[in-house]
């Protein structure tokens, strides 16, 4: 078998360190959001403004910026918008509407390789005779510019804590 010229060498060689270059640089550019709760929710039951036989649940952050949100990518991020669904642990769930602690609202520009921090707030419609459970979850859909969603589930009592309380 004849030597391969150095030319074919070194061309499959840079060929083979483009083509990882530019896969690993594709991945870093594709939005990557990761959110994390760092603070419990607070749920209070008020008299519906509009019905009778509803309340209206409010689940907020007790800290202003509870939620942290990473952006793991070499691009900026934006998130506009979030949606809210309430998961109770009878399998039940009631569709919210958004709101924020403070003055804190979207949208949310979040720099490459960087964090923010948020503060949450959803709002459901439930029965009169609701009774708050000792936990439940609420499944939050963040909304980015490009339409891409970014679902995550938050528990009444952040996991850190949560984890910590039985030591």
């Amino acid at each position: 078998m004849p030597d391969a010229p150095i030319e074919l060498i070194l061309s499959v060689a840079s060929f083979c360190v483009t083509c990882y270059f530019w896969f690993i640089q594709a991945r870093r550019e594709r939005a990557d959001l990761r959110i994390y709760q760092i603070a419990p929710f607070r749920a209070v039951t008020r008299r519906h403004p509009d019905l009778d036989e509803s309340l209206r649940l409010g689940v907020q952050q007790i800290d202003s910026s509870g939620v942290l949100v990473a952006n793991n990518s070499s691009r900026q991020n934006s998130i506009v918008i979030f949606e809210c669904q309430l998961q109770l642990p009878d399998g039940t769930t009631i569709n919210g509407d958004w709101g924020t602690v403070g003055d804190d609202r979207p949208p949310w520009n979040i720099g490459p390789d960087s964090t923010i921090a948020m503060g949450l707030a959803c709002f459901f419609d439930v029965p009169k005779d609701f009774e708050v459970p000792d936990d439940f979850h609420v499944l939050v859909h963040f909304i980015s510019a490009s339409g891409q969603r970014f679902p995550h589930r938050f528990s009444r009592q952040c996991p850190v804590i949560a984890a910590h309380a039985g030591e």
